[in-house]
């Protein structure tokens, strides 16, 4: 079966590591295999296996974009191509190339949450109309979807009227074994941290939907209450004067430090204390899964991701209310407890065994067989 991978580029983020894990563990023999990018770009690309096609599209221009990519298609004649990122225009290449490819899109964020973020330019409201009205019409003639959560997935039913039985759950995967490998790199000289003082990591791209002023605002009550930490928050992202401003007038330059995107994030969070993530939403939340890879107990505000992971006071704490106080009260029950600690890490360590690599890629590479047969599993591939 021929697979056409498409992305726009490998920059660092949640989708373009699933697609490049995803497709290095789809079976090579089962498989033709191949990654389209729009552009030669991104911090993944040295990950793509060697045995992975790369082909890169010339264009600079939607529409050109949209043809070269049909061109593509037409020429090379893939059973399935797998969209990422950029659906329409993805969308518009398969179906203008006219041939029997089938379309599947992952879908990683609740759209309707997607649409609210002031991150993007679909907040305004006529592009916010115009959007919705685009989703309402290629979403439903997708050959399947991949939902990342069940969240997500009902987002999708009940938001844009997509037949159940079109959406598949097959959650991120998680390449355990790399990332025991990684983490247990050496950190020396990167990241700031007094002797004594516990430590506490987030993760994820500076935006407006991570809400670190939430994070900031629960680390300054931690200071006011005379608990002393360290926390390192990787990620890089146009948020970042905002988030340095929010430290400095919180007086706590000497607490928080930004460390900016690493290639290698698991050597960090896996000298964790405590792994906080503070999001408005989550479609998935890797992040949490990668953070109790690494033995570290985790703490993150409800989402329609996160509720997918984090079983509360049994692998995580699952903060409901979305305000500082709350936050700073579970660090602390964490920093405080640490027979809590060691039963949250020890069951987030069975937690994530279901999300390793290679049961994702048997679950995708049963998609691909449902969907180039005429069917898709109703939920979980």
């Amino acid at each position: 079966m021929k697979l056409c991978f498409v992305l726009p580029s490998l920059h660092g983020g949640g989708a373009e590591r699933a697609a490049v894990t995803v497709l290095n563990a789809i079976d090579s023999v089962a498989f033709d295999r191949e990654l389209y990018l729009f552009r030669r770009e991104g911090a993944y690309l040295a990950d793509v296996a060697r045995d992975v096609r790369i082909v890169i599209g010339a264009a600079h221009s939607r529409p050109g974009t949209v043809t070269a990519l049909a061109r593509h298609i037409r020429a090379t004649a893939p059973d399935v191509v797998m969209s990422f990122l950029s659906f329409f225009t993805i969308f518009a290449a398969t179906k203008l190339a006219a041939t029997r490819a089938k379309v599947v899109i992952n879908q990683q964020t609740p759209v309707t949450a997607f649409l609210h973020d002031e991150d993007y330019r679909w907040r305004r409201p006529l592009r916010r109309t115009l959007f919705q009205a685009a989703c309402r019409v290629v979403y439903p003639r997708a050959s399947a979807i991949v939902a990342t959560s069940e969240g997500v997935k009902r987002d999708l039913t009940d938001a844009f009227g997509v037949p159940e039985e079109r959406v598949a759950v097959v959650h991120n995967p998680v390449d355990l074994n790399l990332i025991a490998l990684r983490a247990a790199e050496s950190v020396d000289g990167l990241g700031p941290r007094r002797p004594g003082r516990p430590l506490i990591v987030a993760a994820g791209r500076l935006a407006e939907a991570k809400n670190y002023p939430l994070l900031i605002e629960g680390l300054a009550l931690l200071r006011d209450a005379h608990v002393d930490v360290d926390a390192w928050i990787l990620g890089g992202g146009d948020q970042e004067p905002r988030i340095r401003a929010a430290i400095v007038a919180a007086h706590l330059e000497d607490r928080i430090h930004l460390l900016g995107f690493q290639e290698n994030p698991w050597k960090f969070v896996g000298r964790a204390d405590v792994f906080v993530l503070t999001s408005r939403y989550e479609g998935f939340g890797n992040v949490l899964i990668e953070a109790m890879a690494c033995g570290v107990p985790v703490v993150a505000t409800e989402s329609p991701g996160t509720r997918e992971i984090v079983r509360s006071e049994d692998n995580g704490l699952l903060v409901t209310d979305h305000h500082a106080l709350a936050i700073a009260t579970a660090l602390r029950r964490l920093l405080d407890d640490r027979a809590l600690a060691f039963r949250l890490r020890t069951r987030a360590s069975e937690t994530v065994r279901a999300y390793s690599v290679d049961v994702v890629a048997r679950q995708y590479a049963a998609l691909f067989s449902s969907v180039v047969g005429g069917s898709v599993a109703a939920s979980h591939a």
